[in-house]
């Protein structure tokens, strides 16, 4: 299983939110390439980026961080956040990102996935969102009236081979990872799922880990002290 760092950008800096909330933005680093490169010493070797700034406009925004985010050697980077057309994605694509992450297009143009998964076979991966079961897009800040299940067999279907799935009630705020949410919807689904949101503790990665599920996404853990990330990293059981 993976255990995957996250990185979230605003104003080309490194910062974390609770529960999807703009006004609660925290900034940790200044220099974004620096905390990656911090992470893949620790032993990580793909990043979780969202562009959040490009979430809320409904385009890239952060794109020079992203550039040098991509420049970090031994990582690969997979991007989120406002991509929502082609020519976004072949953009971000061209600066050196290894897969996409769509989430307002999974839902509002699932059109767009279909095409982008035959441009780009294997580098697409999208983002599930969800409050109370509720599938949210544009940044966490609209609600869709759809299930988790229900968009990711949409986007199964579209081709893609991966989701990632947050629970944006635990998102930053330590109260544990929705391993049976992910667990679930992985079988139901029937694909590959990521969990993240609210990863307290080194038992949320083994806990995820014991529930097969593809891999974990840790942020503010990480920024916060409450997780070492290459122990996580051995605890997961990468490479074995």
């Amino acid at each position: 299983m993976l255990v995957i760092p996250a990185i979230d950008l605003i104003g080309g800096e490194v910062v974390r939110l609770e529960k999807g909330d703009f006004s609660t933005k925290t900034v940790y680093a200044r220099r974004p390439a620096d905390k990656a490169a911090e992470f893949a010493r620790a032993g990580a070797t793909l990043l979780h980026v969202v562009d959040l700034d490009g979430a809320k406009a409904g385009w890239p925004v952060n794109v020079d961080a992203v550039r040098d985010l991509c420049a970090v050697p031994g990582l690969e980077v997979e991007l989120g956040g406002g991509l929502r057309s082609l020519p976004d994605i072949e953009k971000v694509l061209s600066l050196g990102v290894k897969y996409v992450v769509l989430g307002t297009a999974a839902v509002e143009r699932l059109g767009l996935v279909e095409e982008a998964c035959r441009r780009f076979p294997g580098r697409v991966r999208c983002g599930i969102d969800a409050r109370n079961g509720e599938v949210k897009i544009a940044g966490w800040l609209e609600g869709t009236g759809l299930a988790a299940v229900d968009v990711a067999r949409k986007v199964k279907a579209a081709g893609v081979g991966l989701v990632e799935y947050t629970d944006v009630g635990r998102d930053g705020m330590f109260s544990g990872v929705d391993v049976e949410g992910s667990a679930r919807l992985q079988a139901e689904a029937g694909l590959p799922v990521v969990a993240s949101g609210g990863v307290a503790s080194l038992a949320d990665v083994v806990a995820c880990r014991d529930a097969g599920l593809a891999g974990v996404i840790v942020g503010k853990a990480l920024y916060e002290g409450r997780v070492a990330l290459a122990e996580a990293v051995r605890a997961a059981g990468e490479g074995a």
